[in-house]
């Protein structure tokens, strides 16, 4: 291992921070409240390397064809769907939050014509675009079942 690799990986063991406690981190956050898609990337993570081959791949046609990509929310082991305790596709590396600034319509309109191998989502009291690698659906405007 060079020089170089040792103290990058050094910085990144060093600021690492293990699931758990980002998990814990995560919900306490958006327990019993409403929260922006911002507050959402404040409180996880926004690596792709995380993601699927798939959900990279859904990434990278997303950016090819809109450009600039925010990352709100990517991998975040232990994720559960808010107000169902079921695991949400981000636990697995298989859902990515983001937004487009200035396109959110054209970049929804575009998902429902060409992403048929997963879910498309937005939400009322949210600013961003979920979407993931699984079963084909299309939710417009949900609730985020944080309240």
């Amino acid at each position: 291992m060079s020089k170089g690799s040792f103290a990058l990986l050094s910085v990144v063991l060093a600021t690492a921070v293990p699931a758990t406690v980002n998990a814990a981190q995560f919900d306490a956050k958006l327990k019993n409240r409403a929260m922006t898609s911002r507050h959402l990337a404040a409180a996880s993570g926004s690596s792709v390397t995380c993601l699927t081959w798939e959900a990279r791949a859904l990434l990278n046609r997303i950016r090819a064809r809109f450009g600039n990509v925010e990352i709100v929310s990517t991998c975040r082991p232990g994720a559960k769907i808010a107000g169902t305790g079921h695991p949400s596709r981000h636990a697995s590396g298989q859902a990515i939050d983001f937004r487009v600034p200035g396109k959110k319509g054209q970049v929804v309109s575009w998902l429902i014509s060409n992403h048929h191998n997963g879910g498309v989502m937005t939400y009322r009291d949210m600013d961003h675009i979920h979407v993931d690698i699984g079963p084909h659906f299309v939710a417009l405007n949900r609730p985020s079942g944080r309240t």
